[in-house]
């Protein structure tokens, strides 16, 4: 099924043609616009890799013909590890030459070696996952126990394909920055936007100065503030939103130490970054891009958040249970009177 193409406004475009940004595609399923006109190289396939979270942060830098042969592997490895190089070619609307290709450019010796490679991975994936690969595609005559069943799957696969592609040195890094800096700005947009806050309510609770920032201006005016001792954390999930761009550019430029989180490797603001983490993330039928990156987002924002709290982490314990008081005097009890089970916990 090809992907849907994702719309983006002039200044967006400007920005990903520009010098300073470089040329780059966007997210997974957007057009691609590039001056080479091939697409460029992707990356080397590590021997260990996980091959689908791979796909998946490479797809952007893949030419146009090799994005639908990458699409039809990422919605069907199952199918692609048990079928010929002629069924890929139709199923994707390519050639088998242009399949062939594909499995070059990644890194591969062949057609044969991806589907040795699709054959184990579906092998260990039937044996430590919860439940069989249902894919992402959600019909209008399908039962809410289906769609329940898609959804969860494309969350829960998505998270793990996160974690297993996570690079730990750079997560161990940005956690360092961020837990030595004497102001924490973190930008995000729309979407992204509720996971910045979500990651300024965590760093706040264990006593960080952190503060989010969800519209472009204000992203940029308080990135003008920043110096070579505080975090700038711009989340974006195409890499290509200039309202996060841009102020991670800004305080780059004050010194400051810059993290991306991004499902684009290649995109203008893992470009700008110091430190970028990436995430994997599956897209459903009624959820592309930014809206299927949300676990994603949160759990490499958990990772980072605990990993601060352990490297300070006398002052974190001091915070959570300062923190853990306050809705104590709030609680509603229940038709008893007692306190409820739970009401103790922090909201």
């Amino acid at each position: 099924m090809k992907r849907r193409s994702i719309s983006r406004n002039l200044v967006v475009d400007a920005l990903v043609a520009s010098p300073a940004g470089g040329a780059t595609g966007s997210n997974r399923g957007s057009a691609v616009a590039r001056t080479n006109g091939t697409g460029g190289a992707a990356r080397p396939l590590p021997a260990d890799a996980d091959l689908l979270a791979y796909l998946e942060t490479v797809f952007a830098d893949l030419p146009e013909a090799l994005q639908a042969v990458a699409s039809h592997v990422l919605d069907a490895p199952g199918q692609v590890a048990g079928a010929s190089v002629q069924d890929v070619a139709a199923q994707s609307g390519t050639s088998p030459a242009t399949v062939v290709r594909f499995c070059r450019t990644i890194g591969l010796t062949g057609f044969q070696a991806l589907r040795l490679r699709l054959a184990k991975e579906e092998g260990r994936a039937s044996a430590e996952r919860w439940t069989v690969d249902l894919g992402p595609h959600i019909g209008p005559d399908d039962s809410v126990e289906h769609v329940a069943a898609v959804v969860a799957q494309r969350d829960v696969a998505s998270i793990q394909r996160t974690q297993e592609q996570l690079d730990l040195a750079a997560l161990d890094r940005a956690a360092a920055a961020v837990a030595r800096a004497g102001r924490i700005d973190v930008y995000g947009i729309g979407g992204s936007a509720s996971a910045a806050h979500e990651l300024e309510l965590r760093l706040h609770r264990i006593g960080r100065p952190v503060w989010a920032r969800g519209e472009g201006h204000l992203a940029e005016t308080s990135a003008a503030l920043l110096s070579d001792s505080d975090v700038a954390i711009g989340i974006s999930h195409s890499g290509v939103t200039g309202e996060v761009v841009l102020p991670i550019r800004r305080a780059a430029a004050q010194g400051a130490v810059t993290v991306a989180i991004t499902n684009n490797v290649r995109s203008p603001l893992a470009r700008t970054a110091d430190i970028t983490l990436t995430t994997a993330v599956y897209d459903t039928t009624f959820r592309h891009g930014g809206d299927a990156a949300r676990h994603a987002q949160l759990l490499v924002l958990d990772c980072l958040y605990v990993r601060v709290a352990q490297l300070n982490y006398d002052a974190a314990m001091d915070g959570l249970r300062r923190t853990a008081e306050v809705p104590l005097g709030h609680a509603v009890t229940g038709s008893t009177g007692r306190q409820q089970r739970g009401d103790r916990r922090s909201s």
